[in-house]
């Protein structure tokens, strides 16, 4: 991420000031901010050329000079966005802003089309048995079930991938076979994937410490059956600004009582609520972790990441909720491969691999 200050200029400023910002920026243009860092504009070396053209002087004020209404985009758009965005206005520098419209970064043509590999690592747990979808899951493991003509697991893969996060790790048990014979090293896909071979059941937790040997830095964990359009470049942002220990990517679910429910205190009645709703923020089986948690889990021990949450609460470590608002679908019961499939997906559901 960019330091703002060296791309960005105060409104107050002169045509030289701008000038010289645009120079040490080398990226031909600079963003015109007030005190609050509030996006007002942009002012390219080009038009400064023009204004002096027109007889200004390097001392007029940028505010006289500057695009008032600049193209931008929020925190949220993702990376494809951001490419059709600046290839259809011909810009090849685009600025982001957060909800209050306060100038947070900025993105290059080049970095969108060719994104710098990211250094973490995607651990991917894909050993489930899958035993809630019955029959779809006798011959091919879970995150390979196709959702329209891709298996869920390419899904996942190809979304880390919209991020520039390459380097995969697939922890595998069950019919570990067709998912290696798949993929195999990853670069068909233009990744790396390395397999953890669980030689029994660990559960997610005691699977994350099969990868201790590869882990160096910050790194995200993601349940093999889960589908999501999440913007993992904003979750890993959320876990380094707020120094956490843990992220916990949360969806708040609202669940639906059908009937009148009744509060009692003894036999006696205290109140009825007709039909109420109750709010909840649930797991989305996708974690941001930081290296140093690996050595809080048991070694080929079964271990649910559950624990792991709490014996870091326990020790003290700083565990936090990014509550998620994109797309996302845990595909654990049969219902819910179908529904997904019926909502996103309008071609074949077939799972022939």
């Amino acid at each position: 991420m960019i330091n703002i200050k060296n791309i960005s200029i105060n409104y107050k400023e002169t045509l030289l000031k701008a000038l010289d910002v645009i120079d040490k920026a080398a990226k031909g243009i600079v963003y015109v901010v007030d005190d609050n860092m509030k996006l007002l504009g942009s002012i390219t070396d080009g038009d400064i050329r023009r204004a002096l053209i027109n007889k200004l002087s390097l001392q007029s004020g940028i505010i006289e000079v500057m695009n008032k209404n600049p193209i931008r985009v929020e925190e949220n758009v993702d990376r494809i966005e951001q490419k059709k965005i600046m290839i259809k206005n011909a810009i090849r520098e685009l600025p982001i802003v957060d909800k209050d419209n306060k100038l947070v970064d900025t993105i290059s043509l080049n970095e969108v089309i060719v994104p710098k590999k990211k250094k973490n690592y995607v651990l991917i747990m894909a050993g489930g048995l899958g035993t809630r979808l019955k029959d779809l899951t006798k011959e091919i493991p879970k995150p390979m079930l196709n959702l329209g003509e891709k298996p869920i697991l390419q899904h996942i893969i190809e979304n880390f991938k919209t991020h520039a996060y390459n380097k995969f790790l697939l922890s595998v048990n069950y019919k570990s076979e067709v998912i290696e014979n798949y993929f195999e090293d990853g670069s068909r896909y233009e990744c790396t994937i390395d397999y953890l071979r669980e030689k029994k059941r660990l559960g997610t937790g005691g699977a994350i410490n099969l990868a201790r040997g590869y882990i160096k830095d910050d790194f995200f964990v993601v349940n093999g059956d889960v589908y999501s359009t999440v913007n993992f470049d904003k979750v890993m942002k959320f876990h380094k600004d707020n120094y956490n220990d843990i992220t916990i990517m949360s969806i708040k679910k609202t669940i639906n009582i059908p009937y009148g429910v009744i509060n009692l205190e003894e036999n006696n009645v205290k109140n009825i609520h007709e039909k109420p709703s109750y709010e909840y923020v649930i797991s989305g089986g996708m974690y941001c972790l930081s290296p140093s948690v690996i050595d809080m889990i048991p070694q080929n021990k079964y271990y649910e990441i559950t624990e792991l949450f709490q014996a870091a609460l326990k020790k003290g470590l700083k565990v936090q909720s990014y509550i998620v608002d994109d797309y996302w679908m845990d595909i654990g019961r049969i219902e819910d491969y179908y529904a997904i499939n019926n909502e996103l997906f309008s071609k074949s559901n077939s799972n022939e691999i």
